[in-house]
């Protein structure tokens, strides 16, 4: 009886640490902000249409990175920007938070 005991309560507690960060990921979805998210960076570079997408190509690091927001990236197109946002480092993707241009 003991030993039913004691793997029922390991169970629950490990249940219990699994669903936690489930519940999280869910309440800390972004939002759409115009303050810097902490753990955001600016990018510099030219914006370039590439087929469907854009990407904001870096002269310096010759790196290009794909911007998640079309209609943000659009309006810059073929100019020199700054954009403020996070790296997806996996795909080389920067969600926008925002764009300026810069002069």
């Amino acid at each position: 009886m003991k030993r039913m005991f004691l793997s029922l309560a390991g169970f629950i507690t490990l249940f219990s640490l699994t669903a936690a960060p489930a519940q999280s990921a869910v309440l800390s979805t972004p939002t759409l902000q115009t303050k810097p998210q902490p753990g955001s960076e600016s990018f510099m570079g030219t914006i370039l249409k590439d087929g469907e997408n854009f990407v904001l190509s870096d002269s310096v690091s010759k790196t290009k990175y794909t911007l998640d927001n079309p209609k943000k990236a659009s309006p810059y197109e073929g100019k020199t920007v700054k954009v403020t946002g996070t790296l997806d480092t996996f795909g080389h993707l920067i969600h926008i938070e925002t764009i300026e241009a810069v002069v």
